[in-house]
């Protein structure tokens, strides 16, 4: 049998395989792959990790189905564009792992990204690199995402479970992802429910439980732009009318 995506298929007898690759970042996510060894033996049948600076000793990159990134782009830094090129040859399908590879992260704001000089960027997201667009496919938030999730994630790419899938495929089209997003997204359009996933998800407490209007607040002064808010949200994802004007 064959499972297929738009431009990436595997065939049931054949192991995936994957890469883990690391750009400008703490290395959390990977570690947060680490954390899930157990469940990922579970997996190992059909699973076969190719490449992983952490986890294997090979020099070359091989022929891969799937990429898992983490970290910015440094930009004009060579060897970062060395490594994207021979990812984008070498892999079928690109997932940007974590709130650095996915919309910039930590990383973003601590290289003069934001005020004074917004127009300064020394790191940018692999979301924002024009010629990987066409193989990123899905985008994994946090800071470091959940090792559970990253399970999870896995599983449901081996089944080509779409439904679970979608939310990380939205994302990718997304520039931006914090608790601004929870407001103006949710709260401001009448979707919270006062549930408080956002909050627990938050993993620096921007964000926190009004016991006054039963909703979350934001303090943007502890967000990193990871996505753990807007990936948790259980409304972030669900239509709502579009308001009809004339």
């Amino acid at each position: 049998m064959v499972y297929s995506f738009d431009n990436f298929e595997f065939k049931e007898d054949i192991k995936v395989k994957v890469g883990f690759f690391h750009l400008s970042s703490c290395s959390g996510c990977q570690i947060a792959f680490l954390d899930m060894f157990d469940e990922l033996a579970d997996v190992l049948d059909t699973v076969e990790i190719a490449y992983s600076n952490l986890l294997t000793n090979n020099k070359e990159i091989p022929k891969i189905n799937v990429a898992f990134v983490e970290g910015t782009f440094s930009i004009g830094f060579k060897p970062h564009i060395r490594l994207l090129k021979e990812i984008y040859q070498k892999a079928d399908m690109i997932v940007a792992v974590g709130g650095c590879a996915a919309f910039g992260g930590i990383r973003r704001l601590n290289t003069g990204a934001q005020a004074p000089q917004p127009s300064h960027q020394a790191s940018i997201p692999i979301t924002e690199i024009a010629f990987l667009r066409n193989k990123i496919k899905y985008v994994i938030p946090g800071c470091p995402p959940n090792p559970n999730l990253l399970y999870k994630f896995l599983l449901a790419l081996l089944e080509i479970n779409e439904d679970f899938l979608r939310p990380f495929e939205f994302m990718v089209f997304s520039t931006f992802a914090c608790g601004y997003d929870i407001l103006t997204e949710v709260v401001n359009k009448g979707l919270c429910t006062g549930c408080g996933t956002c909050v627990s998800a938050c993993p620096t407490r921007a964000l926190e439980f009004s016991k006054r209007t039963q909703r979350p607040q934001f303090n943007r002064l502890f967000c990193v732009s990871c996505g753990s808010c807007l990936a948790a949200c259980p409304q972030s994802f669900k239509p709502y009318p579009q308001p009809v004007y004339g």
